[in-house]
């Protein structure tokens, strides 16, 4: 494992250059018809178990029934092609139906910025991408390329991307995704990890178990096991362990983030700033154990919550009589509100109170939304912040109100004036701290 993959780079790239034939993306094999990514997501959610697509693609008005016989045939695994007459005694015949995985392509290339998506585990990045579908439901991803930039970020051709992945549906709902990346920085190697996930999800039931191996100081990166359950009355509980040494990349961050939004109630309620503070260097032991609840009070009011403890361990390399540990806590109380004073109203309530080793904080937001008509629209925000230091024998106030103002007279184009400002006071031995600041802005949209 500790050679570059450079067979794999090769392949890759010599795949790679039978796309310069065709458009940047993704483009099918000669002979191949073009994936269709209407009919993957269908598929996705039904495999998961979603009651409502399932009766959205079976009463969907814009199809007429023979497009929905052949739609919903093709997601059981078997459609009926297109009924042909026959010219001599005017009988309908038949076709035998036909796998729809035999209709799909089984070799892709993409190529370009951006590849990917966040419901796969390799993320997103810039390059080439060859997908190869063997049949039975497995899936199997090369990459290589360079780290998809974030916004100000400039690009540097010496860091590269490599890796490798394999997702398989062995079972009803459960599938299993295993990947092998590695990052080069001028020729070497500078991080390998090896990991996976296996999923369950159901709109009752949903679990996720993730785990990540570090090549680089032969240690555990992450393991993360969370699961939610839906119980009567529009209640749904979650739980969420996680074990991690090493800081969470941001591709499998996103991946676990867009598993858990398969399950309504069942969000990410870890502290990811938190567990980056401690993990950033490499150096740390964090566990965290969370635990969230979502009930919806009416079809207008819903109500979420949770808790999360975190445990950290700021020197593990140290003898445990001199490692630095600390304790932090984290409270999260979550009102949501439609429809409660204008139709196509939105009122958020978000309260917060964390307790970590800088001291404790207290947040409070409110973040509404009015429909004047279907031209304008009204944005009210408030934020209030109380910071209790340890160290120091202060304390902050912080609020920061905000109205934007929109306009839209179509999908295409738009205006919007924002306006708001910022007041601080502070209190400390020798005197007060008071700071006040405003702002007006106007910006436009249009798409061409």
């Amino acid at each position: 494992m500790k050679r570059s993959p450079v067979p794999l780079l090769v392949c890759i790239l010599a795949l790679g250059q039978g796309t310069l034939w065709y458009s940047t993306g993704a483009v099918a094999i000669p002979g191949k018809p073009n994936p269709s990514s209407v009919l993957s997501e269908s598929t996705s959610g039904l495999r998961t178990g979603n009651p409502k697509l399932t009766a959205e693609r079976k009463t969907s008005p814009d199809e007429n029934p023979a497009q929905q016989d052949s739609i919903t045939a093709g997601i059981h695994g078997c459609r009926r092609d297109s009924d042909s007459e026959s010219p001599v005694d005017n009988t309908i015949t038949e076709k035998p139906c036909v796998d729809p995985s035999d209709e799909r392509q089984r070799l892709s290339i993409q190529l370009g910025r951006r590849i990917g998506t966040h419901d796969n585990i390799l993320g997103e990045f810039d390059g080439v991408r060859v997908d190869y579908r063997p049949g039975g439901g497995l899936n199997l991803n090369g990459i290589a390329g360079y780290p998809a930039l974030a916004t100000g970020d400039a690009f540097n051709p010496a860091r590269q991307v490599f890796g490798i992945s394999a997702s398989n549906q062995f079972a009803t709902a459960w599938d299993l995704n295993s990947y092998l990346i590695e990052q080069q920085e001028n020729g070497q190697a500078d991080g390998r990890s090896i990991g996976g996930a296996i999923r369950h999800l159901l709109p009752e039931r949903s679990l996720l178990v993730y785990l990540d191996y570090e090549f680089s100081d032969h240690s555990l990166g992450a393991l993360m096991a969370s699961g939610a359950w839906k119980l009567p009355f529009n209640t749904t509980v979650s739980a969420t362990l996680d074990l991690r040494n090493h800081r969470l990349p941001d591709r499998q961050l996103k991946y676990l983030q867009q598993s858990m939004s398969v399950t309504e109630g069942w969000n990410w309620i870890l502290p990811t700033d938190r567990l980056a503070y401690y993990t950033g260097d490499g150096a740390g032991k964090v566990s965290t154990l969370a635990v969230g609840l979502s009930h919806a009070v009416s079809q207008r009011i819903h109500l979420s919550g949770d808790v999360a403890v975190l445990d950290a361990a700021s020197d593990p390399a140290a003898d445990a009589t001199t490692t630095l540990r600390s304790s932090e806590y984290f409270y999260h109380l979550k009102l949501t509100g439609k429809d409660l004073m204008i139709p196509g109203d939105r009122n958020k309530l978000d309260l917060r109170h964390d307790v970590t080793e800088t001291g404790s904080t207290s947040t409070a937001a409110i973040d509404t939304r009015y429909a004047i008509n279907r031209f304008w629209n009204v944005i009210p925000k408030l934020r209030a912040d109380y910071h209790s230091p340890v160290v120091e024998s202060s304390s902050r106030w912080v609020a920061s109100p905000t109205v934007k103002m929109e306009y839209r007279r179509n999908k295409q184009s738009g205006f919007q004036i924002e306006a708001g400002g910022t007041w601080s006071t502070g209190e400390n031995l020798t005197a007060d701290d008071n700071r006040s600041s405003y702002f007006v802005s106007l910006g436009y949209q249009a798409k061409f």
